[in-house]
Parts: C-alpha cells; structure tokens; sequence
C-alpha cells in the first residue's frame, strides 16, 4: 500500500490482494448500510441505536441522550452508505484491478476512517470477538468465520494505521 496526496485528496494506491480485501470488506459494509436498522440483528440494532446498559434509576435523564445518539447514527450510515457508493461505484478506479487505488476527498477521510471502523465492529459484534480473542493467532483459530473475521479486523486497523500514520507524518 502507497499514500499520497494529490490535489486535495488521499490516493490509496494498493496490492492486489489489499484491494481484493477492502472492495469486499467495502461491500459487506454497503448491505450492512442498506438495511434497516430494525431488520439487524439486536446486537447491531442496540449498537445503531445508542443503547447502553445503565441503571434504571437514571433512565429518565439518558432517554433524550439515547434519542438524539440514535438518530446521529442513523444520519452518520446514511451519510457513509454515499460515501460508499460514490468509491464502489462501476468506474471507480478502485474496482479496477489494473488501476486499484482510491481517491479519497480530505474533507472525506474522517469518514472513511469511521466507516473502515464501523466495519471493524460490526465484524466484532456479529461474531462476538472480544479484546482478548484479537490477540489470538488467527492460525490457531479453528473456526473459519471467526478466523476470516479476525483476519478482515486485522487488515481494517492496518489500513487505519497507515492513513493515520500518513497523515501526522
């Protein structure tokens, strides 16, 4: 992977294999944008939606909170799920393996950050990887889906990092 800039945006240039992995990870995301957040499973639906356990004594004052942090994120995938589109899109040099590299706008890139990160956690949530389970060797791992998921995670912070890294340098 090379990072560059380039009239006011990041280019992502990538590997083939590094460009196979995120167009897919990118598409999962995509259905995962495209669903309404009731038809998700509830694990999902309670991290979309904001709620957190807390002590029922104190529901009254986090209610309007939970209601504003919910329709945020609401916005947020909506927001994303174009962002998305607009980088999956057919002419996107990003789904041509000859070409393989993404043009992301500045203004774009905290988004893209969180997007890689939503998919990263959505990763987690569904298959209930926990912070410890991250450490584990991915070839140890016996189960394929946890193994694919850890490895997508994995992959998913190392592109993070390496923008990140870009970036503050």
């Amino acid at each position: 992977m090379k990072i560059r800039e380039e009239n006011e945006e990041l280019v992502i240039l990538f590997e083939p294999t590094e460009r196979e992995l995120l167009v897919s990870s990118l598409f999962e995301l995509r259905k995962h944008y495209q669903q309404e957040i009731s038809q998700l499973p509830e694990s999902l639906r309670k991290f979309w939606q904001g709620e957190l356990s807390r002590d029922p004594q104190l529901q009254s004052e986090f209610d309007d909170l939970i209601e504003d942090l919910s329709a945020e994120r609401i916005e947020l995938r909506s927001e994303r799920l174009r962002l998305l589109e607009e980088w999956l899109s057919r002419d996107s040099p990003l789904r041509n393996p000859s070409k393989g590299f993404l043009r992301i706008a500045k203004k774009d890139i905290d988004q893209f950050l969180c997007l890689l990160n939503d998919r990263r956690l959505t990763l987690a949530i569904i298959h209930g990887i926990t912070e410890e389970q991250m450490d584990w060797d991915p070839f140890l791992i016996k189960s394929k889906p946890l193994q694919q998921a850890i490895w997508e995670i994995h992959f998913l912070a190392y592109l993070q990092e390496n923008c990140i890294s870009y970036l503050m340098g």
